[in-house]
């Protein structure tokens, strides 16, 4: 009898193993779908378009960009980790919306947790930039015209516990002024606002069609969020090197995510698809050109590494302001 349960017991690992390669062979076997939580225009949208792209040509199946706009990106993810866990729904996402949402919005129903990393497509830095017409070209000024308006000078985000909320909250905090925080959906939106004069200051990605921005001059430039010149504006100074800011350190990285219960063997295709797709020299190029800068190729276990640091360093964020869902 013992015999008899080990015999189908081992018979039964060799068809889970057999199947799960079998399906290795066929994965994908039809269109895949690749949802951007923002709306047409933004980072994460350029990332989903140029990508696909390529994944289209070395996966020989359609890949298809749809953008769900809603809760500050928590609509698409939700609807991407909804989705039967079988690797044909994927999301070109980013921190704003799988980690820090959750963390702003009462509404979102999505958790970090509920996704797994597939590839980091590449990291951006963040920049200051206020409207055209606003009376500062540096940080200096800009921080004393913040502190000079009683009201508060309107700084525009992709949502309430998005990055650029939390930045904009941080450097008003630091600063000891006042500030008016209005939430968009996405960071189109945002740029069109602060373009158009609607709002005094955002912080935004160098990357996606923010560098065009700047160049055309829809909008002003001030300085970098980092420790180290943009490779994109080397000439732009750094808010670290004002008194008080010196940890006022910020980047973006945009990547490839699909739900967490999607199997191993899904994931390994679509991991060796993307990085396939990165290592390509035109995608390379595209992206660096807005100003991503790539990252090395991991493995999906030092994915899922750097994705838990990500999550808990941008919960500690998020702490520090006293930042409440609403």
């Amino acid at each position: 009898m013992k015999l008899s349960i080990i015999l189908k017991t081992l018979f039964a690992s060799l068809s889970l193993i057999a199947a799960h390669a079998v399906f290795a062979q066929t994965f994908p076997s039809k269109p895949i779908n690749m949802i951007v939580a923002f709306p047409a225009g933004g980072a994460s949208d350029f990332v989903a378009r140029v990508v696909s792209k390529e994944m289209q040509s070395n996966l020989g199946q359609p890949i298809i960009v749809e953008n769900v706009v809603g809760v500050a990106g928590s609509l698409g993810v939700l609807k991407a980790t909804n989705a039967t866990p079988d690797g044909y729904t994927l999301i070109a996402g980013s921190p704003l919306e799988l980690i820090l949402t959750p963390l702003g919005m009462s509404a979102a129903k999505n958790k970090p947790e509920d996704v797994r990393m597939i590839a980091v497509a590449g990291r951006s830095d963040m920049m200051l930039a206020v409207r055209k017409d606003f009376p500062a070209t540096t940080t200096e000024q800009f921080l004393a015209a913040l502190k000079a308006d009683p009201k508060g000078l309107s700084y525009g985000s992709t949502g309430i516990g998005s990055l650029y909320h939390l930045m904009g909250a941080k450097m008003i905090q630091t600063a000891g002024a006042k500030g008016l925080h209005v939430p968009f959906n996405g960071l189109a939106p945002v740029l069109q606002a602060l373009g158009g004069g609607q709002i005094d200051f955002a912080f935004l990605p160098i990357a996606g069609p923010v560098p065009g921005y700047v160049e055309a001059g829809n909008v002003k430039a001030v300085s970098v969020a980092s420790t180290t010149a943009s490779p994109r504006f080397p000439k732009l100074p750094l808010i670290t090197a004002v008194r008080g800011f010196e940890d006022f350190t910020f980047s973006i990285w945009a990547g490839i995510q699909t739900g967490a219960k999607v199997p191993d063997s899904a994931a390994a295709v679509l991991h060796k698809s993307v990085y396939e797709a990165l290592a390509n020299p035109d995608v390379k190029k595209q992206l660096e050109a807005s100003g991503s800068y790539l990252l090395a190729p991991m493995s999906l276990a030092q994915l899922n590494a750097f994705y838990a640091k990500e999550t808990a360093m941008y919960r500690a964020i998020a702490k520090s302001i006293h930042l409440e869902a609403q």
